[in-house]
């Protein structure tokens, strides 16, 4: 059962569509490689000396990089690669290239701390006002911290370092490792990474760094504490990751850990790892091109398919990114919000960069005041200090989705974070200075996302999968009832998995109200089918919510044949649920059933075995002594599926 839940790892490569340019910002004598196994790694690594590799170094042992030294005095770098390129199961490979910090200038003015905090709540003193994210409306709604099925909500600050020990700022720990005991307690692959992970050394001690905790305390500084400043979340935890710049092995390094540390609390239900929703990127590679950095790119697509948004800062020059490129803020994956730096006055910042394709928003940048090394606060101007507002809308925004949202989240990660950025970018208030400039012609929002968010459209189907049976050479219909269950309008669409013959529909797009409800006829027709079953899946899309697939299966029986009774309705309730799980049953006939649940490994954890169901019967499910997470319901009846489902455990 175990392979049924295993999540399925796919890294792709993206181009950037403009004229190749010469790549040369790298380490002479260095290149990133991909294998698309373990076994095939291990075999190149065996035989390393062959190509004239001096050293080797694992770079993220769960996506199979390493980084390679060159013995250049014997053979080029260029011809290596060439002939590297051509061993079977190299899924990558390409130069290791230099990074920078993209950190602007700053000043220390002896200033109250929130009243200069014009990015959150801006008065129009020495600026325009309003020309903030209006983040105190949206804390009358949400502050952050915890989501609505009770998942502890965290940022990763990918930069230079920071200052855990800094009073104001909440940090992340992983208290399934012992700090400093030599050991990999939680088995993850990082030994003593207890405060989070130095991918400049390879341990778990975070570097001081001024640069770092700046950015921090933008996302997620203490609100309402009586000390310093208020970040974009009150109660949010941060995870450091020390990795910002140099290399981009250390750049991949940095980012593997935070999929190690996501990945961990998915499969472990929230036992281990962090919940992380949103990383900060700080830093990149002026001019580069995307088509060189395929590796970076595919981190990012990666952790997207975890419900990981990347945050980037685009350079800090007077650029056009179409027109230049940019890494990462060029790149083409759906899973990366590219910022730029706006001012007080709702102007694009002088030094700062943008791109009618490559640039999703603005976002306050200049003269921000936020924590400091040693307790310290102070100003700086940057995209490094815009880009942190649009990590921490990301976790602020999480954590006003109701528990509807979450389930779904959980459930489809991917499909979640696109929905999230969507937000964050339709929520956007649009700025002439960003008109033709951005991808979204606007400032970020977080007031404006929210309301989004929590006003979007739910769809809602019933039943939740369609039984149809007929005999040979006849046709039946169902009626499948679609629902609105938010406040905006859905606008759906509906289409059938590879289109069987026999199933059509009596629409297959149209708008439903907020409330509202449609009825949709499933006409079955048997012409030139066998007796058996049949299966389909119908997928349900619509615009700013998630999609729905309902499963449809078609019995077709002869003339002489006894008829499968099957259900009139089958009801799963609460979900989330808490310490119960109630399936209201009723059918036809009567019937023995068997009711199972699986955790998000494929393990049975509950189970009731031939379950006698005369006409109707509640069948319940104790949960107390589960976890919380997410699981998998099956209600069998003579091996036939009723019905199949997710339900969230809550905590």
């Amino acid at each position: 059962m175990k392979k049924i839940f295993t999540l399925l790892i796919f890294i792709g490569t993206t181009f950037y569509l403009q004229a190749q340019k010469i790549d040369t910002k790298y380490i002479p004598n260095q290149m990133l490689i991909q294998f698309s196994t373990e076994k095939e790694a291990g075999d190149f690594l065996k035989n390393k000396s062959n190509y004239n590799i001096v050293t080797s170094e694992t770079v993220s042992g769960r996506f199979h990089i390493y980084l390679l030294t060159i013995d250049d005095k014997i053979a080029k770098t260029e011809a290596v690669k060439e002939k590297l390129s051509k061993l079977p199961g190299v899924a990558n490979i390409q130069y290791n290239h230099l990074v920078s910090l993209r950190e602007g200038r700053e000043t220390f003015p002896n200033d109250s701390l929130f009243d200069e905090q014009w990015s959150l709540y801006n008065d129009g003193t020495g600026g325009l006002a309003d020309a903030d994210i209006d983040a105190t409306d949206a804390w009358d709604i949400t502050t952050g911290g915890l989501t609505a099925t009770g998942d502890t909500i965290v940022v990763a600050i990918i930069d230079g370092g920071g200052d855990i020990h800094h009073e104001d700022v909440d940090f992340w720990k992983n208290y399934a490792e012992i700090p400093n005991n030599q050991i990999d307690d939680d088995q993850n692959g990082y030994v003593d990474d207890y405060d989070g992970w130095n991918a400049y050394d390879n341990n778990g001690t975070i570097p001081l760094h001024n640069h770092g905790i700046h950015v921090m305390g933008i996302a997620g500084a203490i609100g309402n504490n009586n000390i310093g400043v208020s970040g974009v979340n009150w109660t949010v935890k941060t995870l450091p990751i020390a990795g910002s710049s140099t290399t981009e092995a250390i750049v991949v390094r940095a980012l593997s850990y935070l999929y190690v540390v996501r990945e961990q609390y998915n499969n472990t239900n929230g036992q281990e790892g962090a919940f992380v929703v949103a990383d900060n990127c700080s830093f990149g590679v002026d001019k580069g091109n995307p088509a060189n950095y395929p590796i970076w790119e595919a981190m990012y697509d990666s952790l997207g398919r975890l419900g990981v948004l990347s945050c980037a800062a685009t350079a800090n020059k007077p650029w056009d990114i179409d027109s230049v490129g940019d890494v990462p803020t060029a790149f083409s994956t759906d899973y990366m919000i590219a910022v730029t730096n706006t001012t007080r006055r709702d102007q694009l910042y002088t030094s700062a960069a943008w791109g009618d394709t490559t640039i999703d928003l603005g976002s306050p940048g200049t003269s921000i005041k936020s924590t400091l090394i040693n307790n310290g606060y102070g100003y700086k101007t940057g995209t490094s200090m815009a880009t942190p507002h649009v990590t921490g809308s990301v976790a602020l925004l999480i954590s006003a989705a109701d528990s509807g949202f979450m389930v779904n989240f959980k459930n489809n990660p991917a499909e979640g974070s696109l929905l999230l950025k969507n937000f964050l970018l339709q929520g956007v208030d649009t700025i002439p200075d960003l008109v033709g400039k951005t991808v979204s012609s606007g400032r970020l929002n977080i007031y404006n996302a929210i309301m989004l968010l929590q006003n979007a459209p739910v769809i809602v189907t019933d039943p939740d999968s369609v039984y149809a049976e007929a005999p040979l050479n006849s046709q039946t219909e169902e009626v499948l009832v679609l629902s609105n269950g938010g406040n905006d309008t859905l606008f759906y669409s509906v289409s059938i998995e590879n289109q069987p013959q026999w199933i059509t529909l009596s629409s297959d797009s149209g708008a439903v109200a907020g409330g509202g409800y449609e009825d949709i006829t499933l006409y079955f027709d048997d012409q030139d089918l066998d007796t058996g079953y049949y299966y389909c899946t119908m997928n349900i899309t619509g615009k700013n919510t998630f999609s729905k697939q309902v499963s449809v299966a078609f019995y077709v029986y002869d003339n002489v044949g006894i008829v499968h009774n099957r259900q009139q309705s089958v009801k799963v309730y609460p979900n989330p649920a808490k310490d119960e799980l109630l399936m209201n049953i009723s059918l036809k006939s009567s019937e023995k059933i068997t009711v199972a649940l699986y955790n998000q490994t494929g393990k049975k954890v509950l189970e009731k075995d031939n379950v006698f169901i005369n006409g109707g019967k509640l069948i319940k499910l104790d949960l107390t002594n589960l976890p919380g997470g997410v699981y998998y319901y099956q209600i069998i009846s003579s091996s036939i599926p009723l019905k199949t489902g997710k339900v969230v455990k809550m905590k």
